[in-house]
């Protein structure tokens, strides 16, 4: 993201030093050409009014910061540090519980890497209550602008003919119409995202979509999930024992015809599906209110599996905020709803086994980043050697990837010989004309020199990696020797996924649960540009590395990720209540 166009505010040139006082920020007054050093942080005041949204951007001109919002006594609300380096803005939007005065921190990552001197601007702006709208012309800009981009990058071609695209591009083409929103709009677009059948491309509502959505928009007052294509509710309704209920129609629409929609807008790797219903259970009412007007109540008809009694329930909508309690409340409920730790490790000397969890190749939930992660298996296959461990259950299942290479470092302690990680890995080029409304624009050098590091123009025109980039690591020295069981579910993403494609090619371990959500022909990922539409202001993102992993000749179909030799899904009632059928299923293993 580069920096915004602000329209109708009044520039003010400012110098601020370290040593000045709060500066009160006005709404709707830029303040400009401020600068700031290494060691040096700058603040200022500003109020808010109850129940309205707000926008702070400070944008970035040649130093990269991290901007935190702070309440009257100093308590950090927010924190913004977006990957963009140090050009472009960082962007706050919040909206006050109560009118008050608050604080604006701005300060420079503290990394060698960021320049020791840099300059910003900073304005505060009240984000509207409605869409503007926008005729054909900047409709139609928009959308070409996205559609060429794919072509250019090749996205979407992978797994789809050139016909086939073009086909799914004009067909959603002919949808636009004068006087469309951005919201109306991305309605148009997400499909084409998605049919890309690249998991890693994304596409966003603008900024100003998602506030008019948190003022505007009606929340269905449940969180659901999907068991065998099966939609379930996970709470009660106010008044009702609804939790364990299958839903079969919402406001008279059958469950299916709505879960097909959303899988048609949600992108994943190939024609995998596990990875699209483990996302859209995760945001299924917010999905909803994206797609569909609500109305202060909405009708559920429901089905209780045991009875197969159908009820109807009437029950009241909810807004944003007031969602957004319920949900959190929710998910405090469901057992092992989501992850706490990064990676957790026991061993159970009883049976001779060892459980290993590694939720996230994400560095920056490790203590010391990538010296933590590679402390914590360091020490954990130390304590396995020492034990003379047997077995070995490693579970992956919310491993939806993170640092590049952290799945070598996993497998190094699998293995016992070398390995060919990837057959090539590809760019389509080290320059592309969409470049202005990217994260890139001020940076187009830049940009070349990062794929001049590991991409060269072989002799037959394709930009393929150099020799020695992107390679596997050596069997580490304290390697394990026993039996491995690798648990696996469609949330296993990204490097999780492409670990447990690596594991499949080069141990003998046996996998449980469900098809990884990541392809196990490989991916489209590492380097992104991440685009702003110049009209829309809708974002997304498009991943250039194009990674084909050196596969053995498993059957596995093509455009589906690793398939589970056994294939173990709970019931909803098990779900509920916390058991782990996945895991019980490879403990009865080890006890055969």
């Amino acid at each position: 993201m580069r920096k915004n166009i602000l329209i109708g505010f009044m520039f003010v040139i400012v110098s601020v030093s370290a040593q000045q006082k709060t500066i009160p920020l006005k709404l709707n007054h830029q303040l400009d050409g401020l600068i700031l050093k290494r060691n040096e942080e700058q603040n200022f005041s500003l109020n808010f009014k109850k129940d309205t949204y707000y926008a702070i951007v400070a944008t970035q001109q040649g130093i990269d910061l991290i901007v935190s919002l702070k309440d009257k006594t100093g308590k950090v609300i927010q924190e913004v540090d977006s990957p963009n380096g140090m050009f472009g803005p960082e962007k706050i939007v919040f909206s006050p519980e109560n009118s008050d005065a608050f604080s604006i921190t701005v300060k420079p990552l503290n990394e060698d890497s960021n320049s020791q001197e840099g300059k910003y601007s900073i304005v505060f702006e009240e984000i509207p209550k409605n869409l503007k709208k926008l005729n054909t012309a900047e409709l139609l800009q928009d959308f070409d602008i996205l559609k060429n981009a794919y072509y250019e990058t090749r996205i979407g071609l992978w797994y789809n003919s050139r016909t086939q695209f073009d086909s799914i591009c004009n067909v959603q083409k002919s949808k636009i119409k004068n006087n469309m929103n951005a919201l109306e709009f991305y309605r148009i677009l997400a499909p084409i995202v998605a049919f890309t059948k690249e998991g890693h491309c994304n596409i966003k509502p603008s900024d100003e979509t998602n506030v008019y959505l948190k003022q505007n928009g009606t929340y269905l007052p449940f969180c659901v999930k999907i068991l065998d294509k099966k939609v379930y509710l996970i709470n009660d309704l106010e008044n009702h024992k609804t939790k364990g209920l299958q839903i079969a129609k919402i406001n008279g629409e059958n469950i299916d015809t709505i879960l097909n929609y959303f899988l048609s807008i949600e992108p994943a790797d190939g024609f995998n599906v596990t990875s699209k219903y483990r996302w859209i259970e995760k945001a299924f009412s917010r999905y909803y209110a994206r797609y569909y007007a609500l109305k202060k109540e909405v009708s559920l008809e429901l089905i209780d599996p045991k009875s197969n009694q159908k009820v109807v329930y009437e029950t009241p909508t909810y807004n944003y905020k007031d969602f957004n309690k319920l949900y959190s409340k929710i998910v405090e409920t469901i057992p092992n709803y989501s992850y706490k730790e990064a990676a957790t490790f026991a061993i159970d000397a009883a049976t001779s086994t060892a459980t290993l969890t590694v939720n996230t190749f994400n560095l920056g939930n490790f203590k010391d980043k990538r010296k933590g992660f590679q402390d914590f298996l360091a020490k954990n296959f130390n304590s396995i050697a020492e034990q003379k461990i047997k077995h070995l259950i490693l579970d992956v299942r919310k491993n939806e990837g993170g640092e590049q290479g952290m799945e070598d470092h996993l497998l190094s302690y699998l293995i016992n010989q070398e390995y060919k990680k990837y057959n090539y890995v590809e760019i389509p080029g080290f320059t592309y004309s969409f470049i202005e409304y990217t994260d890139y624009k001020d940076q187009k050098d830049v940009l070349v020199k990062e794929l001049n590091e590991d991409f060269y123009q072989s002799n037959d025109g394709r930009f393929i990696n150099r020799d020695g980039h992107y390679i596997g690591e050596k069997p580490n020295a304290n390697n394990f020797k026993g039996d491995v069981y690798i648990l696996i579910s469609g949330l296993t993403f990204s490097g999780g996924s492409e670990f447990a494609a690596l594991a499949k090619n080069n141990t003998n371990a046996k996998f449980i649960g469900e098809e990884t959500g990541g392809g196990y022909y490989g991916n489209s990922s590492g380097s992104f540009l991440k685009f702003t539409l110049p009209n829309s202001k809708i974002t997304g993102r498009i991943p250039l590395c194009k990674f084909v992993v050196e596969d053995k000749n498993y059957g596995i179909p093509f455009g589906h990720g690793v398939l589970p030799d056994y294939t173990i899904e709970p019931t909803i009632d098990q779900y509920l209540n916390g058991e782990d059928p996945e895991m019980d299923f490879a403990k009865k293993l080890i006890q055969k």
